[in-house]
Parts: structure tokens; sequence; C-alpha cells
């Protein structure tokens, strides 16, 4: 019977990547209904998280292919950990193993600074 499931992980495995290739759906409505105020300005939560969301989402598309697919899947599979998966989550998650000139002109951090 292990044998059977290792057989069955294997074949799931490549489609879970191919997923990865392809832009995240995520159900910012069901996300935001648990948003939280974020401070005793916040009146309208939902709404705030919903327009950050959009934003994300927006911005997400514009660069999902500058992006190499296994931090996609990474990304990805990260944001959905937590129950409520977010574009925002995605995207800042992206942008932290973003490479390139931009990123090669910033100095490094050492250990402890």
């Amino acid at each position: 019977m292990p044998r059977l499931a290792a057989i069955a992980l294997a074949l799931a495995l490549p489609a879970g990547l191919a997923a990865a290739a392809e832009f995240p759906a995520i159900s910012i409505e069901r996300t935001c209904r648990a948003a939280k105020p974020l401070d005793a300005e916040d009146r309208q939560p939902v709404e705030n998280c919903m327009r950050d969301e959009r934003e994300a989402r927006s911005e997400l598309e514009a660069q999902w292919a500058k992006f190499g697919e296994t931090h996609r899947r990474l990304c990805v599979e990260q944001t959905g950990i937590g129950g409520y998966p977010s574009y925002v989550e995605v995207l800042t998650c992206l942008q932290m193993y973003e490479t390139g000139p931009a990123a090669a002109g910033r100095p490094k951090r050492q250990f402890g600074q």
C-alpha cells in the first residue's frame, strides 16, 4: 500500500509544478472577509484589503512572467499555508527573490546586521 501512495504522489507532483506556471486564482473575497483593522483609524478593513489585493493582483499579472517558475511555485504554495491566500503575499515573496540589475546594485546584508 505505501508503494501505491508513493506512485500517486509522484504522478501528482508534475501537475502541481505545472500549475505554478499559471497565474494563481485566489479568492480575495474569502481572504478579505477575515481582515481585521490594522489600527484604530482603519474603519473599513475589508474594503481596504480588497483594494490592496486588487492592486497587488494587477501588479503581479504585469510582472508574473519575469519571475522564475521555482520562485512562483514556492510563493504560491507559501501563501496558502495560513488558510488565507493573498496576492499581496505572493507579490511580496516574489519581490524578495527578485534578481537582476536593480537587485545587483543593492548592498548585501551580513548576518547580525
